[in-house]
């Protein structure tokens, strides 16, 4: 049923916002925090800092997508795509994603999000574009990528998941993770009426409602 051939081409366009150049994304996850007590005192003393970092979430790659379809969790993969998930991340962070669409979906290929706004006003991305990242990670059913224009080294916010495996996008866009849950959600995205090319817009809006760390 989702075996459907797509061309390569079908992807080029994206209707990506143009880049800005608002500085790169940085991996906030640099604890600079150089503990300088060198408490010598041998006193009995038994400082033991039972201080246990309670936020669980704060460097989690497991991200939940709530939409107005359902949930659904992909998980990340930040040692064979560590720049396109840190870049993710950042996005995720600031919360950009949510009160945003899926403004492209074509059952049996993929659902491209990340670029418009639940007023279909075009969302532009906050941070600079990010090299092409190619892995061993494959176009998989449930497979999340970055969406970039004809140049290679565009990609910003904007994503997609696959509707079925898509092997001819291999080594041509940057996989960085994949569904881990709710895959039936990303098929019924898929399948929602459209109206059709070029822009394969939903008739009715699919909401991300918000993107958080689990």
């Amino acid at each position: 049923m989702r075996t459907r051939a797509f061309p390569p081409l079908l992807l080029l366009p994206l209707f990506s916002a143009g880049c800005t150049s608002g500085g790169g994304f940085s991996d906030g996850d640099a604890d600079t925090d150089t503990d300088t007590d060198t408490d010598t005192d041998t006193d009995t003393d038994t400082d033991t800092d039972t201080d246990t970092d309670t936020d669980t979430d704060g460097d989690s790659t497991t991200l939940r997508f709530q939409t107005s379809m359902g949930d659904f969790v992909v998980d990340l993969d930040p040692v064979q795509a560590p720049n396109s998930t840190a870049n993710f991340l950042v996005y995720v962070d600031e919360g950009f994603y949510d009160q945003t669409v899926f403004h492209r979906v074509i059952s049996g290929f993929v659902i491209q999000g990340g670029g418009y706004d639940t007023g279909r006003a075009e969302k532009p991305p906050t941070h600079g574009p990010i090299a092409l990242e190619i892995s061993d990670l494959t176009h998989v059913d449930g497979a999340i990528a970055m969406a970039m224009t004809n140049d290679p080294d565009s990609a910003t916010s904007q994503f997609y998941l696959c509707d079925g495996p898509q092997s001819g996008l291999d080594g041509e866009y940057a996989v960085f993770g994949l569904t881990s849950s709710g895959l039936d959600v990303v098929h019924a995205i898929a399948d929602v009426a459209t109206d059709g090319e070029p822009s394969n817009w939903p008739l009715e809006d699919v909401v991300v409602e918000s993107v958080t760390r689990e």
